[in-house]
């Protein structure tokens, strides 16, 4: 697999590195986030809430790149209620999700918000603890696991947590931190995703865990699911049998080291047609 160029504050600094990042993300001009994330921070102040950014956007700005614009931007919030955040932006509300939380629109940038409490894996009783410090261990990918600060006063150093977020992006492996999920589905797209975005190879436990649930989603499935979370399919049928054929061709080999994704140019072969080759094929490998 094609290895992308690290940083060297990221190597020799990943905490410091995500802090000044993050600060140059929420501060920027004229960085397409800048407004929204001011506008975000304004209702926060104003309610004296306590803030995190979660997950992905922490991962892009330091495993992707200084400059990342991700596609949307996950806040989590403690000290309040589901029902006072509808009301703090209600006209920002675009959605209020199965567990509670809110998608919104910010300045026509998408914003998913929920309370700490309301956390599935705490709901689950999955994790103890409830949380900023425990957050990073609801999550089912290693390179998600971490939270940090949003707003922060001036001459303190913003909080961040995230050890396995850290090892991560340091081995460069993706790996799974969390394992229940109940969208085992999403969970294969999104692991074949990131590991493609960022040029890492899958941990033994993820990659028997594709190969296995991968084997059990009708091709179909797996295209509805990208178009519920994504607007689009991103990786098709034909692009998802070989990924999960060639996780499990080379699990069998690797074992219990790293399994590495084939580049794009090895997968440019061309399958059967559906009615040719039996999806369920893979069901032999589970």
């Amino acid at each position: 697999m094609r290895s992308s160029p690290t940083d060297s504050a990221v190597i020799h600094d990943p905490v410091g590195a995500l802090r000044r990042r993050l600060s140059d993300f929420v501060t920027r001009v004229p960085h397409p986030w800048h407004g929204a994330m001011r506008t975000l921070l304004d209702v926060f102040r104003e309610h004296g809430w306590e803030v995190f950014v979660f997950g992905g956007t922490l991962r892009d700005l330091l495993a992707v790149s200084a400059t990342a614009a991700p596609r949307d931007v996950d806040l989590v919030v403690a000290g309040t209620t589901g029902e006072a955040l509808r009301e703090a932006f209600a006209r920002e509300l675009v959605r209020v999700n199965r567990f509670g939380g809110l998608r919104l629109q910010v300045q026509k940038l998408p914003v998913d918000i929920w309370t700490l409490e309301s956390t599935w894996a705490f709901q689950q009783k999955l994790v103890p603890g409830g949380d900023f410090a425990h957050l990073p261990r609801t999550t089912f990918l290693n390179v998600e696991a971490v939270a940090a600060e949003l707003d922060t006063r001036k001459g303190r150093a913003r909080q961040v947590y995230g050890d396995a977020f850290f090892r991560a992006v340091r081995e460069r492996v993706l790996e799974i931190n969390l394992e229940e999920n109940p969208y085992t589905g999403l969970c294969v797209v999104r692991s074949l995703l990131t590991a493609r975005k960022l040029h890492y190879a899958l941990g033994p436990r993820l990659a028997r865990y594709i190969a296995h649930h991968g084997s059990r989603v009708d091709a179909a499935e797996f295209e509805a699911i990208q178009l519920s979370h994504y607007g689009r399919v991103r990786l098709d049928r034909d692009q998802l049998l070989r990924l999960i054929r060639s996780v499990s061709g080379r699990l069998a080999v690797t074992r219990q080291r790293p399994v590495e994704l084939p580049q794009a140019r090895q997968l440019e072969w061309t399958l059967p047609r559906p009615q040719q080759l039996d999806w369920h094929f893979l069901r032999s490998t589970g």
